[in-house]
């Protein structure tokens, strides 16, 4: 069946129009918008005019949500090579364009996309094709309007960095008592005009925590992410090979990031998953802002937030609530991942159960981590 024209009705949120246009590859896209959803509308034709450059795009504006001006439109596109998706825009909008398409010639689609179909709407409700391509991370920010600045996948997906953090985990009470001295800023020096110079001072270190640095170092030199250390009878000293192995190794929770990331990523559902998401709005190009993983299941947004300490709280809910209502839109999955319990602990939870966001507590199990992240990504 010849699809010429697709209709889509323009919403806030326009996933499915996004959706319906990648997979049926129509020779034109028709767009049927209220006044107040230009901005929306412009995010869904850029998303697609990127992905289907040769596709002709048409635009349309409503005054009010009635069936005879959505009618109106219809009636230009009359015929059986034209489809109408009742997925995008409101559910009001979509009631309505369903009665305004009564007694036309045009087939009603829509996006199942728990199911991985395209139905036709008719009395035999008529599978019309499988969904073969989803939405990636970056179509569905760039369709909220939000353009990707850079992130920091290409780094995680690096051998030495994927064997360090393996090793972490398995010598993880090691490295938590390293990870420990790292970030104590009353311990580490760093120096300005020597960048990946690091001094750890040992006078207030006990016994085991000098052994687990130690331990450590042999790792990191090993795999070449530092060129030398030495002992001194009251200091450290070593030297970094990068400033990208800087800013891995001394950045707190870049270890939490990358193993969140890594098995977000190895689950089976997911089709796109990056990390260090650095962002912007349209409206607000000065202000950066960053999400720690973000992936894409089912065409549907995925946002994690990583914090290795128990300092977290009501206001880092809220920020990962923002950032995730605007970028993902009616069905985006919220999830705070950490190594610690809260500070303020059940009201901390409770909140976030209120928000709908999920709180994963690492252990050091990797199975149990990731079987519960997969849990929250198929409820």
């Amino acid at each position: 069946m010849k699809c010429n024209t697709l209709i889509n009705i323009i919403g806030k949120y326009n996933h499915y129009s996004i959706l319906a246009a990648l997979n049926l590859k129509p020779n034109q896209i028709v767009f049927i918008r209220m006044e107040e959803d230009v901005e929306s509308c412009n995010n869904a034709k850029a998303c697609i005019g990127q992905k289907l450059p040769q596709a002709k795009l048409i635009e349309y504006v409503i005054n009010e949500q009635s069936p005879a001006a959505i009618a109106q439109i219809i009636q230009q596109y009359n015929s059986q090579d034209t489809y109408l998706n009742l997925s995008g825009g409101s559910k009001l909008m979509g009631l309505l364009t369903f009665q305004a398409a009564q007694g036309s010639n045009v087939i009603l689609i829509y996006v199942d996309n728990d199911h991985e179909k395209i139905l036709i709407l008719n009395e035999k409700l008529q599978e019309l094709m499988p969904i073969n391509v989803e939405l990636t991370v970056e179509d569905i920010v760039c369709s909220a309007g939000a353009e990707i600045l850079k992130h920091s996948t290409d780094i995680f997906d690096k051998q030495e960095f994927r064997e360090l953090v393996e090793f972490m985990i398995k010598n993880y009470d090691m490295w938590k008592y390293a990870k420990g001295i790292l970030r104590n800023t009353r311990i580490v020096k760093q120096f300005i005009m020597q960048p990946l110079f690091i001094e750890i001072m040992t006078d207030r270190l006990s016994y085991i925590q000098i052994k687990a640095v130690e331990k450590f170092l042999k790792e990191l030199l090993q795999k070449q992410l530092i060129i030398d250390y030495k002992f001194y009878f009251d200091h450290i000293e070593f030297t970094l090979s990068s400033k990208e192995a800087k800013s891995f190794i001394m950045s707190a929770g870049s270890w939490l990031e990358s193993l969140t990331y890594r098995c977000i990523k190895e689950i089976k559902e997911v089709n796109d998953a990056i990390s260090g998401m650095l962002f912007v709005w349209d409206e607000e190009v000065d202000v950066h802002n960053e999400l720690d993983v973000v992936a894409a299941v089912d065409s549907h947004l995925v946002c994690i937030s990583c914090k290795d300490t128990e300092k977290y709280d009501v206001e880092d809910l809220n920020e990962l609530e923002v950032y995730a209502e605007h970028l993902g839109g009616r069905k985006v999955t919220k999830i705070l991942v950490s190594t610690q319990t809260p500070e303020r602990g059940e009201m901390t939870f409770q909140r976030a159960e209120e928000m709908g966001i999920h709180i994963v507590l690492f252990n050091g199990d990797v199975s149990s981590f990731k079987d519960k992240l997969h849990r929250i990504l198929m409820d």
